[in-house]
C-alpha cells in the first residue's frame, strides 16, 4: 500500500514501521476489499537522523481498503502508537506519541492521463515529540487535507505499483509546526534529545 503518498507525511513513516495504523467508516458505494486489526510491540535497531538507536514501537492498527465506484482503491487508517528511540551510547530516549491519528482517502479522481488525484485527510495527533526531560518539543494536531497526483501504472486496483508525482496541502486545521516547517523540525529536535 503506497498511500497516503505525500512524501513528508509523518504518519506514513510510522504506519510503515507499525504495519499501518488503519480503519474505515464505510461509504455506501464502496466495496470492502480488505480489513485488518493488529496490535503489538516491536523492537529493532535502526538509524534515525544519522544516530544509531534502538526503536520500540507499541501500536494498535485498524485498516480497511475499499474499491470505489470508479474502480480505484480508497484507504482509511486509524490507531495509536508510541515510538521510542533510545540512543544506546547516551541512554537518552525521545518518544513520538501518535494519538487518534489516522488518514482517510476522501476521493480519488481519474485524471484521464494515467494519473489520479487522491484527496486524503490526516487527523488527530500524527506527531508529538517528547524529549528526555519530559518537554513536548513538537506537537502537530488537527486535520490536514493533502491532494496528491499519483501515476497508477495502468493497474487501478493495485496501489503497490503506484508512483507519487506531486502533492499539495489543500487545507489545514489546528497547529502543525512540523508541517509548517516543511518537516525540518524533526531531525534537529530528535538529535538534540538523543545526544
Amino acid at each position: 500500500m503506497l498511500r497516503p503518498s505525500h512524501p513528508g507525511a509523518v504518519l506514513v513513516a510510522v504506519a510503515a514501521a507499525c504495519a499501518a495504523l488503519v480503519a474505515w467508516v464505510p461509504t455506501a458505494s464502496a466495496q470492502l476489499v480488505e480489513r485488518s486489526h493488529n496490535h503489538g510491540t516491536e523492537t529493532f535497531p535502526e538509524e534515525v537522523c544519522g544516530i544509531p538507536v534502538i526503536t520500540t514501537v507499541e501500536f494498535v492498527d485498524n485498516f480497511q481498503q475499499r474499491i470505489g465506484p470508479n474502480g480505484f482503491p480508497l484507504f482509511q487508517d486509524t490507531g495509536r502508537a508510541t515510538v521510542t528511540w533510545t540512543n544506546p551510547l547516551s541512554g537518552l530516549s525521545v518518544v513520538n506519541k501518535i494519538a487518534g491519528a489516522g488518514f482517510k482517502d476522501l476521493s480519488v479522481t481519474d485524471n484521464g492521463d494515467g494519473t489520479i488525484t487522491v484527496r486524503t485527510a490526516v487527523t488527530g495527533i500524527p506527531e508529538q515529540i517528547t524529549l528526555p526531560d519530559g518537554t513536548v518539543a513538537i506537537k502537530d494536531v488537527g486535520r490536514v487535507v493533502f491532494a496528491d497526483i499519483i501515476d497508477y501504472n495502468g493497474t487501478p486496483t493495485n496501489a503497490d505499483d503506484d508512483e507519487f508525482i506531486s502533492g499539495s496541502v489543500e487545507s489545514v486545521s489546528g497547529p502543525h509546526p512540523e508541517l509548517d516547517s516543511d518537516f525540518t523540525l524533526f531531525c534537529p529536535t530528535v538529535v538534540d534529545g538523543l545526544t
